[in-house]
């Protein structure tokens, strides 16, 4: 006979597919009418650019566009030059879930890029970036809370876990149009620009979810006077709300952003010189909110009056313990080997890889970053280096339970430098972190439970009491289970209070 289980829904964040999808890049630039021959590659940089997320029936898509640009020497007047060229893409990969409001994350890295000049003004290009892609959604777990059946004793079990209660995908867009400053030369052409996105606050209210930081915006461009280019770094703040059903204050949100486009025109003035340039940022928001709910559900369950059949499963909850947006400076030496620095015409630095792991109360970011240098050396002119340094940060957060697992984004904020010697940098790197630390909570629940009536646990030959001698740490639902009593009758019969036998002792235990 079944017995009646009364259960209550919890919703939580499910991984439905993870992988990477790698893509080629083949293909010939040729420079436009416009830009003059090369007369030195200094670099070639690939930027991927995604444009859409898309989930299908049968497979998971992303689009894009693949931004190269080829940043070199002139041959004529050795100034630094920059020809860039988007060239589109489409990653796809099977799936086969039909499961409802799924959401596609995905992010791109890129693995290598080479570059062969084939002549002045043509040049072959291969590389390849990776895309990761993830699906997620929110999945209902029925919970078992009490089950009916004749003489039936449960086990229960209990937590604090953060119920989804929203899990979506939004996108903004930021724009700017930023005025050179006075004694800064007109453009004559952007060598390189970029934008990262640092969040400061996410608050949820009233059915909505406001977030707060600034994209940190920087251009590197040459002028027709001067051979050394010009910097120009500027902050575009941004507050922005989202509706968000379901949501009030007391909910927590797991927001992060993503900068899929940055589109960068160069506008004249009154007077014709390009001393303006209109930014154009593509912001995706993946967001996910929580409200912490304490939930129980059987775990174990037995009769004193038949033998049971029990049906169990793993459910898996979880609890958002804390987020944290955090700026931390990473200093590093770095030696630039054969090359003598005289200058340094331009220093980048970007997040190749990143894992993070939980200690000490401290999540711990480590990583490896390329640091990207256009150095002026007095004997071969100017030259590109590239260096790969290793970095480790923290932040520091809350635990709020054993089984612990931080989510952490790492990007580069700034990147300052000071010429220590010939050959030698002193960098200053800037690390915007957004640090997520989760407790998984795994919890083995009862879902159905059989009475087998063909199978009764007989009065006959049972004693009204025996002496059973505990070992110290044994449950006493053990050992209720064992003797066809009850975990309450234990306690008063013994004087306990837990849920186990804390040292040595002899028990009553009656049926």
């Amino acid at each position: 006979m079944e017995c009646k289980a009364a259960g209550e829904s919890v919703f939580a964040k499910e991984v439905l597919f993870e992988g990477n999808c790698e893509q080629a890049v083949d293909t010939e630039l040729t420079l436009p009418d416009y830009c003059p021959d090369i007369g030195k590659l200094l670099k070639c940089r690939l930027v991927p650019m995604i444009t859409s997320r898309q989930v299908n029936f049968d497979s998971l898509v992303v689009e894009g566009n693949a931004r190269i640009s080829i940043i070199y020497l002139d041959d004529r007047e050795k100034k630094i030059r920059c020809c860039e060229r988007d060239y589109p893409f489409r990653a796809s990969v099977p799936y086969d879930d039909t499961t409802e409001n799924v959401k596609l994350l995905a992010d791109a890295h890129v693995d290598y890029v080479n570059c062969r000049v084939v002549n002045q003004r043509r040049l072959d290009i291969h590389g390849a970036f990776t895309i990761h892609m993830t699906a997620i959604c929110g999945r209902q777990n029925e919970l078992i809370t009490d089950v009916e059946g004749e003489g039936l004793r449960l086990r229960m079990e209990s937590g604090e876990i953060s119920n989804l209660v929203c899990c979506t995908q939004t996108g903004f867009d930021l724009s700017e149009a930023i005025e050179l400053s006075e004694g800064k030369p007109p453009i004559s052409t952007i060598i390189r620009s970029d934008a990262v996105l640092c969040m400061e606050e996410c608050q949820p209210i009233a059915g909505k979810l406001t977030v707060k930081g600034d994209a940190i915006f920087t251009m590197v461009y040459t002028t027709e006077q001067d051979e050394t280019p010009e910097h120009l770094e500027y902050v575009i703040p941004f507050n922005q709300f989202f509706d968000m059903p379901g949501i009030d204050e007391d909910c927590k949100a797991d927001v992060t952003l993503c900068c899929d486009m940055l589109e960068v025109s160069p506008r004249t003035d009154s007077d014709g010189e390009y001393r303006r340039v209109d930014v154009d940022i593509r912001v995706t928001a993946d967001i996910r909110a929580y409200r912490d709910t304490k939930v129980q559900w059987v775990s174990d369950a037995y009769s004193v009056n038949y033998e049971v059949n029990c049906v169990r499963k793993q459910v898996r909850l979880e609890r958002l313990c804390d987020t944290a947006y955090d700026t931390v400076v990473y200093k590093q030496s770095l030696d630039t080997g054969d090359i003598r620095t005289e200058s340094v015409c331009d220093l980048w630095c970007s997040v190749l890889d990143s894992r993070s792991n939980y200690r000490d109360g401290k999540t711990v970011v480590t990583g490896n970053m390329a640091v990207c240098m256009i150095i002026r050396d007095p004997s071969k002119g100017i030259v590109y280096s590239e260096k790969n340094v290793r970095f480790e940060c923290a932040v520091s957060q809350p635990a709020c339970g054993q089984m612990v697992r931080p989510e952490c984004r790492a990007g580069v904020k700034s990147c300052g430098y000071t010429i220590a010697g010939e050959s030698k940098l002193e960098l200053q790197i800037e690390l915007c972190l957004h640090s997520s630390l989760y407790e998984d909570i795994p919890a083995r629940q009862i879902c159905s439970v059989e009475l087998d009536e063909n199978r009764p646990k007989s009065d006959e030959n049972r004693p009204a009491a025996v002496l059973y001698f505990a070992e110290a740490g044994e449950e006493l639902w053990d050992i209720a289970r064992e003797y066809n009593s009850s975990v309450e009758s234990i306690k008063i019969d013994n004087g306990i209070d837990g849920e186990a036998v804390e040292e040595s002792k002899l028990l009553i235990v009656t049926a």
